[in-house]
């Protein structure tokens, strides 16, 4: 009984809105016939825009007429790169490997987060940088706002101490394969080798040079696992996992050791601090 009420209070409210409809579409127009047409104001018509007028969108628009908006994309597509830049030109690939080396031999698994690990990362790329960005605003940012030279002066002089520092550390074997690979002549200076042969051949040196430090990284906390092992495997306790023993031990010593101060210094020394 309770359903056939809903369904009929149900049509009969749809036959109530159904009728307020019709009249609510009937009453502007009984109104306006009983009153005659309502009068009307001339309207101005528009003015032609100047705009449309000067620029046919038929006809290939010139560069120079597009001026300050183009120059605006570009350097916003030049923005989206930037991290690229920053990770991969300079000291942010070997500190990221080590750090994550490290707390993979360590077993914490998610300890530190990777927010502290990638934060700590680039507050430590930005202090071994230091000197290299220095220079790039002493020798090319300073001088080209100050309107002493020109753009392409200052980018040339901006690439040149960046240049140096990944060369600096960058190995002949993997700088010597690109500039093959790319089919270049033979250099007669460092600073004559481009910079699209540079790049690649410093990221793969910084992997190199990051999983070597790992592997030394790695030997300590080993150690630490094959002394648990053969404990457990001694006193009969097969069935415990050693990791599950090991990783306390692994956090004393390396907090006693002063690890994390070691490891930082050992990151830090590794880039020659003097540009």
């Amino acid at each position: 009984m309770k359903k056939t009420r809903l369904i009929r209070y149900g049509l009969l409210l749809s036959l109530v809105a159904l009728i307020l409809f019709g009249v609510m579409e009937v009453l502007p127009a009984f109104a306006q016939s009983s009153s005659g047409p309502l009068p009307t104001t001339p309207v101005a018509p528009a003015p032609p825009s100047n705009l449309l007028d000067t620029i046919d969108l038929r006809k290939p628009m010139k560069l120079s007429e597009l001026g300050s908006p183009l120059q605006l994309i570009v350097f916003m597509a030049i923005l989206t790169i930037l991290p690229f830049m920053f990770i991969m030109t300079t000291s942010f690939i070997r500190t990221i490997m080590v750090l994550s080396f490290l707390r993979t031999a360590m077993g914490t698994q998610t300890n530190p987060p990777n927010q502290v690990v990638v934060g700590i990362a680039i507050f430590l790329t930005l202090y071994t940088m230091a000197p290299v960005w220095d220079k790039i605003n002493s020798d090319a940012i300073v001088p080209y706002l100050d309107n002493k030279i020109t753009q392409s002066v200052a980018v040339e002089r901006g690439l040149t101490p960046l240049k140096t520092f990944m060369l600096r550390h960058t190995s002949k074997q993997e700088l010597g394969f690109f500039i093959r690979l790319a089919k270049e002549p033979q250099p007669r200076r460092p600073s004559d080798v481009p910079l699209h042969i540079v790049v690649p051949a410093f990221m793969v040196s910084e992997l190199t040079t990051g999983f070597k430090m790992g592997f030394v990284l790695f030997l300590p906390f080993l150690i630490i696992d094959l002394v648990v092992a053969n404990t457990l495997l001694a006193l009969g306790m097969m069935m415990l996992s050693p990791v599950t023993i090991s990783l306390p031990f692994k956090v004393l010593v390396f907090t006693l050791a002063d690890g994390w101060m070691l490891t930082l210094q050992a990151i830090v020394t590794s880039f020659n601090m003097t540009q």
